[in-house]
This record gives C-alpha cells, sequence and structure tokens, in this order.
C-alpha cells in the first residue's frame, strides 16, 4: 500500500532512486522492493526515508487507510523518537498486531453458533409427541 505513494513522492521531490536510497541507508534494490511492495517496510527505514524527502511520515500513507486514518499524527511522532529507540517500536508494534491476531481468531471462535436447520425437530417437541 505505501510503494506506490513512496514512488509517487520520491518522483515529485525529483529524487533518484539510487540517490535517494544510498541517503537513507539502504541499498538501491531495496528501495526498488519498498516502491513495488515486494519488501516490508521497518520503521527505521521509514523514518529516514520520510526525512530525506523532508516529509512527515504519515505523508507516505495513502489518504484512503479507512478505520486506521487516524494514525497518521501518531505515526508523525515517530519522526521524534530517538533513533535508539525505534528497534523497540518496532517490537511494540510487530506484539500488538500479533495480539490483535489473536483476539481475531478467539472471536470467531467465541462466535455464535449457527441454528440448527429448520427440518430437525427439536428433543422438547419429540418428547412432547412420546408423552401423546
Amino acid at each position: 500500500m505505501y510503494g506506490p505513494v513512496l514512488r509517487q513522492l520520491r518522483e515529485a521531490k525529483g529524487r533518484g532512486q539510487a540517490e535517494l536510497a544510498r541517503s537513507v541507508g539502504i541499498s538501491p534494490a531495496q528501495l526498488a522492493r519498498l516502491e513495488a511492495n515486494q519488501r516490508g517496510l521497518y520503521v527505521e527505514d521509514f523514518i529516514r526515508i520520510a526525512e530525506a524527502l523532508g516529509e512527515k511520515p504519515g505523508n507516505l500513507l495513502p489518504n484512503d487507510l479507512g478505520e486506521i486514518g487516524h494514525l497518521k499524527p501518531l505515526i508523525d511522532r515517530l519522526a521524534t523518537v530517538r533513533p535508539e529507540f525505534l528497534a523497540r517500536i518496532s517490537m511494540i508494534i510487530e506484539k500488538i498486531v500479533l495480539l490483535t491476531e489473536n483476539v481475531t481468531a478467539a472471536d470467531r471462535l467465541a462466535a455464535p453458533k449457527q441454528p440448527i436447520e429448520a427440518s430437525r425437530k427439536s428433543p422438547v417437541k419429540a418428547q412432547r409427541k412420546r408423552r401423546r
């Protein structure tokens, strides 16, 4: 989702792929894979790319984020975090993602069972018929 936005922003700033990649400490091949959505984007890379392009990190995200659009200001705040803490923040985010996956899986398991088919008779009705 971020690849095309990253490419458009880089091109709009008149920056070449190789030059931008080197300025943020990644290889041109890595940047090409990022722009093609073939590689995950680490928080550290995300912030360095935004800074190198003179943008807030949230500007690297598409505008149609749906329900998570309200996170853009939080993402912008990542640029103020000292670099030595970014690896910890990445770990925390990964753990949050895992927790939300666990909660989603638990919700699916706890979902109400499908109703019994109408063609099946309930045990209560069967007992009433036997009593008659």
